[in-house]
C-alpha cells in the first residue's frame, strides 16, 4: 500500500513538473498580441530577411523573431515602457537592430516630391500638346514652286513604271 502511494506521488510530481512550467509558457496569442507587435514593428530582424521582427515569414514562425518576441513579452510584463524595451535591444544587439522611421520631414519630403513630379509631367504634356495645336492652327504650308516641279516628277516617273 505504502509503495502504491509513494507511486501516486512521484506520479503526481513528475505531472506537475511537466505541466506547470507549459502554464508559465507564452502563447501563440500573447506573442502576437498588438503590444508586442508594436515594438516588433520598429526592430529589424537580425536572421537577415530584411524585414521587421514582425514578420510573418515562412518557416512560420521564425525562431529569431519568435525569441525576440518572447523577450518583448518579459520586458512588457515586467513593466517596462516601449522606449526602454527599444533601448534595452538596441544595447543588446547594437544600434542597427531599431529601425528608424522617417519622421514628419521625411514623410512630407516624399509626397512633395511626387507632386513635384506629377507637375512636372503635366507641364510637359500640355507644352508638347501646345506645339501640335500651333501647328494645326497654322494652316497649309504656302505655295512652293519648287516642291510642285519635284511632284511633277514623280508622277512622271510614276506613269513610266505602268
Amino acid at each position: 500500500m505504502r509503495r502504491l502511494k509513494i507511486r501516486w506521488l512521484a506520479f503526481g510530481l513528475l505531472a506537475a513538473g511537466l505541466f506547470i512550467p507549459a502554464c508559465f509558457a507564452q502563447s501563440a496569442e500573447e506573442l502576437e498580441s498588438p503590444a508586442v507587435n508594436r515594438i516588433a514593428n520598429k526592430l529589424n530582424c537580425p536572421c537577415g530577411c530584411k524585414t521587421n521582427m514582425a514578420c510573418r515569414m515562412d518557416p512560420y514562425p521564425c525562431r529569431t523573431c519568435w525569441d525576440n518576441k518572447k523577450k518583448i513579452l518579459q520586458m512588457e510584463q515586467a513593466g517596462m515602457s516601449d522606449d526602454a524595451i527599444l533601448s534595452s535591444f538596441s544595447q543588446q544587439m547594437g544600434p542597427d537592430v531599431v529601425a528608424v522611421r522617417p519622421g514628419i520631414i521625411g514623410s512630407l519630403l516624399s509626397y512633395s516630391a511626387a507632386a513635384l513630379g506629377l507637375i512636372l509631367v503635366v507641364f510637359v504634356i500640355r507644352k508638347l500638346s501646345h506645339k501640335e495645336t500651333a501647328v494645326a492652327a497654322a494652316g497649309p504650308a504656302p505655295h512652293d514652286p519648287l516642291l510642285d516641279r519635284y511632284h511633277d516628277q514623280i508622277e512622271k516617273e510614276v506613269d513610266k513604271l505602268d
